[in-house]
């Protein structure tokens, strides 16, 4: 698994150990949901690898249960859950949209938690 952040320095820094994603695109673009042990690398914009994590829990639940503490180890904004509820529910919504689907509160989302190996 390769991601290529924008926020990598969260990362490498360790202040982001968690990210989430929308559940409904799994099943249209035939990805597996992460596991638990996966390990992937993480990019700069020039592609250059800047770290490793290995994903460490993996929970799927709906949108409006996602709790404070995922939005804290997410480490995006202030870090508070209104933060991450609204930054998902935009980031969500245009993801859905593309894919022709439609963004509500009850939306099962990914939520996995990673550690930073190398």
């Amino acid at each position: 698994m390769m991601r290529t952040p924008t926020n990598w320095p969260a990362w490498l820094a360790d202040v982001k150990t968690a990210t989430s994603s929308a559940y409904p695109l799994y099943d249209l673009e035939g990805e597996p949901l992460p596991r638990v042990g996966a390990y992937g690398v993480v990019l700069d914009s020039q592609g250059n690898a800047v770290c490793i994590v290995q994903t460490v829990k993996v929970t799927v639940m709906p949108f409006r249960e996602v709790p404070a503490s995922h939005a804290y180890r997410e480490g995006e904004g202030d870090r508070t859950l209104g933060h991450w509820r609204q930054v998902h529910e935009r980031f969500f919504a245009q993801e859905l949209q593309e894919a022709g689907l439609a963004f509500d509160e009850i939306m099962p989302v990914v939520c996995e938690e990673f550690r930073r190996v190398y």
